[in-house]
Parts: C-alpha cells; structure tokens; sequence
C-alpha cells in the first residue's frame, strides 16, 4: 500500500460459523491500538455501542462527542478514528455484507444499506438496547450453544432495524412530511391568489408540477378534503364577505368573482347555503347571521 494513502483493516474472524467479529472496548484496544488512534478506513461494516464514559470519535474527519448511549455505525470503506480514552466501556461489532444480508432478495436490504450510508451516529438515552449487546456478547462468545451464529446474526438485524432503520424511516417520513407541507402551502397559497381567476383544479397542479391525483392527495393530507372543495369553500367565504359587508349589486359581484352570469352564482350559492345571495344579504343586514 502506498505510504500516503489511509491504512485500510479487514475483518478479523474470530468464528468459523460467522463473519462477525464482537469486542468489548478493552479487547479491542488490546488488538488494534496503535492503529486504532490514527485514521483508518474500514473493509467491512462496524457498530460501536458506548455503555459508559465520555469522549470523541472522528468518522471522515468529522468530530462526534459521544456519551453513555451513543451508537456509531460505520458502513464500508468509510474512514474513523478512536479517541482513547481508558474509562470508556462498551462494544465494538464488526460483520461483513454477507453476514448482515439473507442474499439479494433480502426486502430489508435496501433500506439497511440507505440507513448506513445516511446516519453515523444515534443516541440510546435510556440505554434499552444495551440488553441486546449484552445478549450479543454472550451468544457470540459460547461457542458451543447450538445455532449460535444465526441467534448472532438475527441480534444483529435486530439491533440496526430497532435502531437505525427505524431513525431513518422517521427522519424519511418527516422530510416527506415536510415536502408535502410545502406543496399545501405553496397550493394554499395559489387559490388565495388565484381563486377568482381559476377554479380549475387542473391548472393549480400544472403550475405546482404535479398531477391533480398528487395535490388532492396533499390536500386531503392536511384538510381532509379535495382541491375543489378548497376552491369551492374559498370561493364562498368571499361570496359571503361581500354580500354581507359591501355595497356591490349581486351581478357586480358575480363578475368580480369570475361567474359568466350572475344566474350561476346563484346556483353556487344556494347548492352551498339552501339560500339565494339575496336572502343571504337580507338576513346579514339584519343581523342574523354573523
């Protein structure tokens, strides 16, 4: 290897039956210290698990201050660095792809694979997935218990589908979440500009870069209802507005507010209310209804 470049590790196998390799803190440091405390990058994935203490960890020359809880996960050919620190408890896990996957029909693999490339670090605060180390531990280290690489290997899933597979679906969903926010707001925002012009639900997705299956979807997501009843709702709360405090005729609002005739947003109204915009503008004025 050249000189210049970054030291590189393999995965040490300490089973026959599985390639994954579980330290605790103290054993690691006792195989690997001097390359430990300088930047190296990893032929294999890695979990660390801090059980107790405080410290630093450098993943691709980024800083990350750890605590009791704080779980690294390292995926392949990604360049980390220990800070040691004596008092620092806890577990290093190391396994290849082949160990983590069941082939390449695996249905979690994809997501797995996505969670690693896009999470480093996570917080346990309440320490709950410690059991699961603990149980990690003992299964690997018996080596006479029966099937006991597949109960590694399912503790294993276990712990990255609990933990980082299930953070990265939530952090996914939010951001989602907050895509489809911002598709409500910019829609919110387009019928209130737009509402007398257009009530064509087909231009509102054109101008917003979507389908009219898409914004409904949106819509319905936030209020429960359709685009249409938006602009239909919209259009009415204006229509009362305006019959009720302005000194425009029936007909001058109506074409104010986008009707070919009159006749028509009698119809709109009435299908809404049970009452003609006349009988509306009656009872306002003589305040009975608010």
């Amino acid at each position: 290897m050249n000189s210049k470049d970054i030291d590189s590790i393999s995965l040490e196998k300490l089973r026959e039956d599985i390639d994954l390799n579980l330290s605790s803190m103290d054993q690691f440091y006792q195989r690997r210290f001097d390359l430990s405390i300088q930047p190296h990058r990893l032929q294999f994935n890695a979990i660390i698990y801090i059980a107790s203490g405080k410290g630093e960890h450098f993943i691709d020359y980024k800083k990350y201050r750890f605590k009791a809880g704080t779980m690294f996960f390292l995926s392949r050919y990604q360049v980390h660095q220990f800070c040691y620190n004596p008092d620092v408890t806890g577990y290093v896990l190391a396994f290849s792809d082949e160990t983590l996957f069941f082939g390449n029909d695996d249905s979690l693999k994809d997501l797995i694979v996505t969670a690693f490339s896009e999470i480093n670090t996570l917080q346990d605060p309440e320490l709950a997935l410690l059991g699961l180390f603990q149980a990690l531990w003992h299964e690997f280290n018996n080596h006479d218990l029966p099937f006991g690489g597949e109960v590694v290997r399912t503790l294993l899933r276990t712990v990255i589908i609990k933990s980082l597979v299930r953070e990265h679906q939530a952090k996914k969903n939010l951001r989602a979440s907050a895509a489809r926010s911002t598709t409500f707001y910019q829609l919110k925002s387009m019928i209130e500009s737009d509402f007398r012009r257009s009530r064509n639900v087909n231009e509102y997705a054109r101008a917003l870069g979507k389908s009219c299956k898409q914004i409904n979807k949106v819509s319905r997501e936030n209020t429960g209802h359709t685009v249409k009843e938006l602009l239909d709702h919209r259009l009415l709360i204006e229509l009362k507005r305006l019959l009720a405090f302005s000194h425009y005729s029936i007909t001058d609002i109506a074409l104010n507010l986008g009707f070919n005739e009159a006749t028509n947003m009698t119809k709109f109204f009435r299908r809404h209310t049970q009452l003609s915009p006349k009988q509306f503008r009656m009872v306002c004025r003589a305040n009975e209804v608010k």
